[in-house]
């Protein structure tokens, strides 16, 4: 990830905004999609329905009320850690706002009920079973929350009108 760390040029004024009432954002792939670009094209000056600048900024204050733990995304991403022991990252938040959300990364741990996870996907457990992930939240971190996978049955009301919006249905209205 050579641009993995690379902050992003934002104008100095941050607009604050209200945290959404149960914590949920849509992983950044879920959005390109519906949007119908490529996550490398966030780095660009290129053109979409609306400008990526413009998307950038409109987002942020949605990004920066998620919920954010400086353990974790250490733990999570040595790569972000490294950046830090080096100097060349100073504020783990700041990089999560501005790039980490947009390469794909987590914020906090997610609250995954992995009774529910695993029994709502089985193809999680199976994959449990050989080896290949540890725990139904690893699987959640690492891909279920790209998929649009639920994490629990209480995510389920805003997991599924996000997932309505995002995806090509004629019928969400």
């Amino acid at each position: 990830m050579p641009n993995a760390l690379r902050s992003t040029e934002l104008p100095e004024r941050r607009v604050a905004a209200p945290p959404p009432s149960d914590g949920f954002f849509p992983h950044i792939d879920l959005l390109l999609k519906a949007l119908r670009i490529h996550r490398d094209r966030l780095s660009s000056a290129s053109k979409v329905a609306i400008d990526v600048r413009l998307l950038r900024l409109l987002m942020e204050p949605a990004i920066r009320s998620l919920p954010f733990s400086v353990e974790f995304y250490r733990r999570e991403y040595p790569d972000v850690d490294g950046a830090m022991r080096a100097g060349t990252v100073t504020d783990p938040h700041r990089h999560f706002v501005e790039s980490g959300y947009f390469e794909g990364r987590l914020g906090a741990p997610p609250v995954v009920d992995e009774a529910f996870y695993l029994k709502t996907y089985p193809d999680v457990a199976m994959a449990i079973r050989r080896g290949e992930v540890e725990t139904a939240t690893q699987h959640y971190i690492r891909a279920g929350a790209a998929e649009g996978r639920l994490p629990s049955a209480a995510a389920r009301p805003s997991v599924e009108r996000w997932m309505a919006l995002l995806r090509d249905d004629p019928a969400r209205g």
